[in-house]
């Protein structure tokens, strides 16, 4: 439409017919369209898989080495019997009056996560 200046607008005086676009590249734009709207979807459900798969697993998370000088008693008397070490945690085997005794550690932070004392039947 024109706007009140009496012209009629340049499609309705043509006589010329508008060109179709070619259907074969319509076709191909569609696909490469679609493709390109699944990769962002995948992509996407990738990294929020990825991140809440991180916040899940603590262990994942990266900490800065050293965790600086931490105590941990043992009972008197004990001797270190031998120490094995892990991702995990570190486990101190002790003997002691009372028997064996196992003393879980984080290796990240350096704090005791538990303790096993083992008892014949």
């Amino acid at each position: 439409m024109s706007q009140d200046t009496g012209n009629q607008a340049a499609a309705e005086t043509s006589s010329e017919e508008i060109p179709q676009p070619n259907s074969r590249y319509v076709r191909t734009l569609l696909v490469v369209v679609i493709g390109l709207g699944v990769l962002m979807v995948g992509g996407a459900i990738l990294v929020i898989g990825t991140v809440l798969s991180r916040l899940n697993n603590p262990e994942t998370i990266p900490v800065k080495p050293g965790f600086g000088e931490t105590e941990i008693s043992i009972p008197a008397g004990a001797e270190l019997v031998g120490v094995e070490n892990g991702d995990a945690r570190i486990v101190l085997r002790l003997k002691d009056n009372n028997g064996p005794l196992l003393i879980l550690l984080d290796p990240r932070k350096g704090l005791e996560k538990g303790r096993v004392r083992l008892r014949e039947e």
